[in-house]
């Protein structure tokens, strides 16, 4: 991995999938890869790295054929020095392994301390997580996916410890050159545990300048790389990768746009119902956990979780506690062993028949942008036949669907973009759609599940907007989101609800 630029060209059945001219990655620095997903930044990443199937795909680096590339000196220093985080940690690890098994086996053995590096991702409150979880061998859903990442992590910045303690009994600390990439590494991270994860990476970056790519949705770690990272401000640069020409193109993404614009934004006027029209008592009983609600500073304890009119209730907790849990309860596609609530003076609890969210509330009522819009989306159904078949009066033609992609999409991309079926979109623009679908049905209450994932600055922008419209006609809103650095801005405190759970995770069998 010698050239500190690179040109890619990445195909697959014919179609261009990437097309990436003079791609800064420089030895000694971290290089932050933003963008919208499905759109190749992973593909970048895994072509540097040499991981990609040439059976899948045709790939070119700088010139070469990618078998030539992957066996040159500097691709193998990269991988056998380095370390690829996945996005999806079942990529990773394998189920057949305790979680400690694995952070201790292969090159990571070496390690004087192999288990040091996952202590410092948990909080001190909360250290009694990982030895309960170390003995579990990680399925789909155990531990939760910000566990997992966690994890993965750790044996990153293991592996870099690793370097570091090889490379110091040589001539000036030398060694061949890695390669470290980070693709979406805190995804399923509350801002606690994210900004915790920066500050080890920044730690041991201090003391050995490794090579580094970190792809990531979140533009907030900008603002917080900036404040207290900023005296390495000559080591580390932000690149944001978008379409252009039927592919992949990468350019500089200025750090002082989005702190101006992070800057400007504000929680707006205080919604003036006073009545709620979502009331969520506190005390929700599900998988054997029992789920609270409260509120910042808080005193006489629990509360019920109530979102009015023209509100932005936000409800935040660490990863894995049960947010989108109590969002499916609500919108009733998760049963419970205990709930109550009421939406619109209707009281409905776990005794509740599941048809009457179906004949009266879905769609009605209300409707929820989910976290994967592939929960939601029909892959062989095309763009507008997704949005007609809401049978909303103002999407029933042609015209009418190009007004409402309009809302989240540029126009020079609506007319080829109607007619395709869903599967062909990138993860992006799954989720622009997702959330037009929830929008365009104006029920009373939207429920919003990390509505900013997977999306590009310039549409977190335009999903902003339909957030500040829909408050503006009186819609309620519960949302969910990682983004903190974005939704605390637009939340007043009043409307900030906390999730806590009295949590047991079962003994391994």
């Amino acid at each position: 991995m010698t050239p500190s630029r690179f040109d890619i060209g990445i195909s697959a059945g014919g179609r261009l999938l990437v097309d990436v001219q003079d791609f800064p990655l420089e030895e000694g620095a971290i290089t932050f890869l933003f963008g919208e997903s499905g759109i190749g930044k992973s593909l970048i990443g895994k072509a540097i790295f040499g991981l990609l199937d040439e059976s899948e795909f045709r790939v070119r680096v700088n010139g070469m054929p990618y078998s030539e590339y992957r066996e040159s000196a500097g691709a193998i220093g990269a991988r056998k020095n380095g370390f690829f985080m996945f996005q999806e940690p079942s990529s990773h690890l394998n189920p057949l392994l305790t979680l400690e098994q694995q952070m201790k086996e292969g090159t990571l053995s070496r390690a004087a301390d192999p288990l040091g590096a996952a202590r410092e991702l948990w909080r001190d409150t909360d250290r009694k997580t990982l030895p309960r979880i170390l003995p579990v061998y990680p399925k789909a859903f155990r531990p939760s996916g910000g566990e997992k990442q966690r994890i993965l992590a750790a044996m990153a910045f293991t592996r870099m410890d690793i370097a570091l303690a090889e490379g110091a009994g040589t001539p000036g600390g030398a060694r061949p050159p890695g390669l470290f990439v980070f693709d979406e590494p805190t995804g399923s991270l509350d801002r606690e545990a994210r900004d915790r994860f920066l500050d080890r990476l920044f730690a041991r970056f201090r003391l050995k300048h490794e090579t580094i790519l970190l792809i990531t949705h979140d533009y907030g770690m900008i603002s917080y790389v900036q404040s207290r990272h900023r005296d390495l401000g000559r080591d580390y640069r932000f690149m944001e990768l978008f379409v252009s020409g039927g592919g992949a193109r990468t350019r500089e993404f200025d750090p002082s746009l989005f702190l101006t614009w992070l800057g400007g934004l504000g929680a707006g006027p205080p919604a003036t119902a006073k009545a709620p029209l979502l009331r969520v008592e506190s005390g929700i009983r599900v998988f054997g956990r029992l789920l609270r609600f409260s509120q910042p500073g808080q005193e006489g304890g629990p509360h019920a979780l109530s979102v009015r009119p023209g509100e932005l209730a936000y409800l935040k907790a660490g990863s894995g506690i049960g947010k989108t849990t109590v969002a499916k309860i609500v919108i009733g596609l998760q049963k419970a062993d205990y709930f109550r609530l009421e939406i619109d003076g209707v009281r409905l609890g776990d005794v509740s028949p599941r048809q009457y969210w179906r004949r009266h509330l879905w769609g009605k009522k209300m409707t929820m942008a989910f976290q994967h819009a592939d929960e939601s989306l029909n892959p062989r159904a095309s763009v507008g036949d997704t949005l007609r078949i809401l049978n909303v009066k103002t999407m029933h033609d042609r015209e009418g669907v190009a007004i409402a992609l309009a809302r989240l999409f540029d126009t020079g991309e609506i007319p080829a973009l109607a007619g395709k079926k869903v599967w062909q979109l990138s993860g992006g623009q799954k989720q622009r759609l997702n959330l037009l679908r929830a929008f365009a049905l104006e029920t009373p209450l939207i429920i919003l599940d990390e509505p900013l994932s997977a999306l590009d600055f310039e549409s977190i922008d335009r999903v902003l907007g339909l957030i500040r419209d829909a408050r503006a006609r009186g819609r309620a809103m519960l949302l969910i989101s990682h983004n903190e650095d974005i939704f605390d801005r637009l939340v007043s405190p009043e409307s900030l609800h906390l999730l806590e759970s009295a949590d047991s995770l079962p003994s391994p069998s």
